[in-house]
């Protein structure tokens, strides 16, 4: 596991690639089940601080 979180801004989840995600997911453990929305939903809850989902 890493020991950073990754650097990635809201947009960029929002317009990350499904394959993209997956390996994020699986870098950090998490589970990479889904369709990519609820993927890029879960990773954005999981890596971004909640004064980051609004930007």
């Amino acid at each position: 596991m890493p020991l950073h979180y990754p650097r990635y801004k809201k947009s960029d989840y929002e317009n990350m690639p499904e394959w993209q995600l997956d390996c994020l997911l699986n870098e950090y453990g998490l589970p990479v089940i889904g369709d990519v929305n609820q993927k890029r939903k879960f990773a954005m809850g999981a890596f971004l601080w909640p004064s980051d989902h609004n930007e």
